[in-house]
């Protein structure tokens, strides 16, 4: 793997709004995957992760901080991201879900 020094992990915890079910909520994120995070410059991977309690992460990795600021000004406008932002409980923000997380990669092991 590259050097880490400056990728940054978004981790971003949420609840599925109430009536999401979780085929509607998944093609949401394959959608946002392939027409949006794929085509964001420093984009270098994405989890999606799911506990048992119903709380849901979004965890992706990022060559750097720009790359994170960029992509969340482009998603303000962008058709998938919106869908997908709606199908969370309180747009993944406060007591429903989580806030968001932007974190320095310190050290990576594999």
């Amino acid at each position: 793997m590259n050097s880490t020094k400056n990728q940054i992990i978004e981790f971003a915890p949420f609840k599925l709004a109430e009536g999401v079910d979780e085929p509607t909520f998944i093609a949401a994120s394959d959608a946002l995957q392939e027409s949006f995070l794929s085509q964001q410059k420093g984009f270098l991977r994405r989890d999606l992760v799911r506990n048992s309690d119903g709380t849901w992460a979004d965890i992706a990795y990022w060559e750097s901080r720009e790359s994170v600021d960029q992509a969340m000004q482009k998603a303000l406008d962008d058709p998938a991201a919106l869908r997908y932002f709606q199908l969370m409980a309180n747009n993944g923000q406060g007591e429903d879900g989580g806030q968001l997380m932007l974190m320095n990669i310190a050290k990576s092991y594999s």
